[in-house]
């Protein structure tokens, strides 16, 4: 109010500011010791009650209130319409424009978005009532302040509690959002990675085929070029090795062409060593 004060340009040497409580400021007021008093409270007060049933007290109309509130922080222009205290006595017997205080509500940097949703949850349930000045579910609202709005309340605001907090307790959403926070980072790494399984699996399987077909084809063109009866021995250890390898090896069913060309290949090198071992 000080700032409404200065801001109105309403304080010179003659004015004197007394620091009062509000019963104080009530008495004063009604004692007719002060002029005006400002302080924030609800209509139904007994305080405000008494204090407008005294003769000579009155509300204040402040005529630039919408002005004000855009200029200083904090505050909002409302209207306390006539006869809403009082309709029998017809307090106020006018409208009178009011200037209202705006509470924030401030949280450490550090405090959990699941600590700050169920602050959001408790005041909306609290504030989300009509009232004389604020229209059903106008309250907690996002505001304009002088502080950063805290990331949790902001999504708050645009979108809502999230799907998890409608239909499950606070411990389960808060499990559900851990889930889906490691789970998520997981599956966008193992989709390229099963979209490559089918491919890798193919080129180990074929690459096997091929390591036994090149050594059935090196084995192959020593038998035809540098073939000798000293190491047949050595050439029929080789190709029982070779066949023990083939007949260990299991394949899906898209490779058993590939794995029988290789039996082929064995049985026609097979063929070629015993003709040679015979001839």
């Amino acid at each position: 109010m000080l700032e409404v004060l200065k801001a109105t340009d309403a304080l010179d040497e003659s004015t004197r500011l007394v620091d009062l409580e509000y019963p104080q400021a009530i008495e004063a007021l009604i004692a007719n010791e002060i002029d005006a008093a400002m302080f924030p409270i609800q209509l139904d007060d007994n305080l405000l009650q008494r204090a407008l049933g005294a003769p000579g007290v009155r509300l204040m109309n402040v005529a630039q209130a919408e002005a004000i509130s855009k200029i200083v922080p904090g505050l909002k222009h409302v209207v306390l319409w006539r006869g809403l205290i009082s309709l029998t006595r017809d307090i106020p017997n006018s409208d009178v424009d009011l200037l209202a205080a705006r509470n924030r509500v401030l949280v450490r940097n550090d405090l959990h978005p699941a600590l700050q949703y169920l602050l959001l949850e408790a005041m909306r349930e609290v504030h989300w009532k009509s009232g004389p000045f604020n229209r059903l579910g106008e309250f907690p609202a996002e505001q304009t302040n002088d502080l950063p709005l805290s990331p949790t309340a902001e999504a708050f605001y645009r979108s809502g509690p999230t799907f998890w907090q409608r239909y499950t307790s606070f411990w389960l959403t808060s499990l559900l959002n851990r889930i889906v926070f490691f789970v998520i980072p997981v599956v966008a790494i193992l989709i390229p990675v099963i979209g490559f399984a089918p491919r890798i699996y193919k080129w180990l399987r074929v690459r096997r085929i091929e390591r036994l077909h090149r050594a059935l084809g090196n084995l192959e063109r020593e038998l035809e070029h540098n073939f000798s009866r000293s190491r047949f021995g050595v050439y029929q250890i080789r190709i029982a090795e070779i066949e023990s390898a083939v007949r260990s090896l299991k394949v899906a069913r898209p490779f058993e062409v590939d794995l029988h060309r290789l039996k082929v290949h064995l049985r026609m090198v097979q063929e070629e060593a015993s003709r040679l071992g015979v001839s």
